[in-house]
């Protein structure tokens, strides 16, 4: 029982989402983030990906190519942005990110999953293709 309930509350957030987004607007590369954008790039969107990494970080710069060729497989289904956590630490200490490369999967600003260390993209479709098919 309490799952239907999470349910009909899930439909009733669903007629509040924002105006749809044509496919043509939607970005097919990742976007630099910082405080400033940041709030406004998660709500946006159905599904936004955020990398959470630093500069000095080896694993995080092989994860910004997955998430580059990711950006263009997606297009017009999911965002990718990412976000220097050295820059940016009230942004990282808000999703208490702790370890990197960290990446948290939003809808329309609220986060509904993460997945820390560097995945190969095979894994990371796999969890946006979950994702999505919730979201059906």
């Amino acid at each position: 029982m309490r799952y239907l309930g999470f349910l009909k509350n899930k439909e009733k957030d669903s007629t509040s989402k924002k105006e749809v987004i044509p496919e043509s607007n939607w970005p097919d590369h990742v976007i630099n983030l910082d405080n400033k954008n940041f709030d406004d790039f998660i709500k946006k969107y159905p599904l936004s990906v955020v990398d959470f990494w630093a500069p000095w970080c080896n694993p995080c710069k092989s994860m910004a190519a997955r998430l580059r060729r990711l950006s263009k497989i997606y297009k017009g289904k999911v965002v990718f942005g990412k976000i220097d956590i050295q820059k940016n630490e009230n942004v990282s200490k808000k999703y208490n990110i702790t370890s990197i490369p960290h990446l948290v999967f939003f809808n329309y600003g609220k986060k509904i999953s993460s997945v820390t260390g560097l995945k190969s993209v095979g894994h990371i479709r796999k969890v946006i293709e979950d994702i999505l098919k919730k979201e059906q």
